[in-house]
């Protein structure tokens, strides 16, 4: 009977082990750089691994994996960043209703003014793998993809505004593996197919950016680094022992940014 008694505790524990979240300490390695920075409103990463930072005053920054200052810019408002689909810098800046596009180390900028036929309110606005734009416009709640060649709306459509139960705060957009991604600090992340259906939503309140390091989506929640599994809807989670406002993952490094400084660690993803 006391070993049958022993059986079912063991099972249980089990049970209650195989539920918790993955939540790996020693999954970051060892501190290898700290960067002081002016206070952060965003950040990025390309196919590289070089991640950026927009400054609150405007300047855009870029650095190597281990943290090497490669290049810099001023940017008077800069609303979206995103530096992976191309080899160009793309930048949408809301206030002048303008995209910059620019080499990887910010040369060559060229400006490209939002057609006002496109949208009455364009809030974001970023690149899609086939060379064309996705666009948040903020007067509809609709999103509508553009060919800025022909100026053509090739396909359009509205969000459900009844399921945001405060209006909805969209920060950041982005097109990964034929899906949208849209971002309501008010809510979470919400996914969309490239017809128009949304298929899931990531509920979060408060997250600041999210990326992508394969097949995963990443964004911080609480003290941890959550990576979300596009196709299973699994999730693991990466311990991190301070408050941190943004993220980058890479396949060699984890830089995280609190306050004014930003911490690159290294990182061994198969230790997962």
């Amino acid at each position: 009977m006391k070993q049958l008694s022993s059986k079912i505790t063991l099972l249980v524990i089990l049970a209650m082990l195989w539920q918790q979240p993955l939540a790996i300490g020693q999954a970051l390695g060892k501190s290898i750089k700290e960067i002081i920075t002016k206070s952060v409103a965003q950040v990025s990463v390309d196919r590289l691994g070089n991640f950026f930072i927009v400054q609150q005053n405007g300047v855009l920054k870029k650095y190597d994996l281990n943290g090497k200052l490669i290049a810099s810019s001023k940017s008077a408002t800069c609303t979206l960043l995103e530096p992976w689909y191309h080899p160009v810098i793309f930048q949408y800046d809301k206030k002048k209703q303008q995209i910059t596009t620019s080499g990887r180390n910010f040369e060559n900028s060229k400006l490209t003014k939002i057609d006002p036929a496109w949208a009455i309110n364009p809030q974001l606005v970023c690149p899609t793998n086939d060379n064309k734009l996705w666009l948040y416009d903020e007067a509809d709640a609709s999103l509508k993809k553009i060919n800025p060649l022909s100026g053509e709306v090739i396909f359009e459509f509205g969000i459900d505004t009844i399921q945001f139960k405060v209006k909805p705060n969209f920060t950041h957009l982005r097109e990964y593996q034929s899906l949208v991604f849209l971002l309501d600090k008010n809510s979470g992340i919400y996914l969309f197919n490239t017809i128009g259906k949304q298929i899931n939503k990531i509920e979060k309140v408060g997250i600041q950016n999210f990326n992508f390091f394969g097949e995963e989506l990443y964004y911080l929640a609480d003290d941890y680094i959550v990576l979300y599994d596009l196709y299973t809807e699994e999730n693991r989670k990466i311990k991190v022992t301070e408050k941190n406002q943004f993220v980058i993952v890479t396949d060699e490094r984890v830089i995280l940014f609190s306050g004014k400084h930003a911490s690159v660690f290294e990182f061994n993803p198969t230790k997962l």
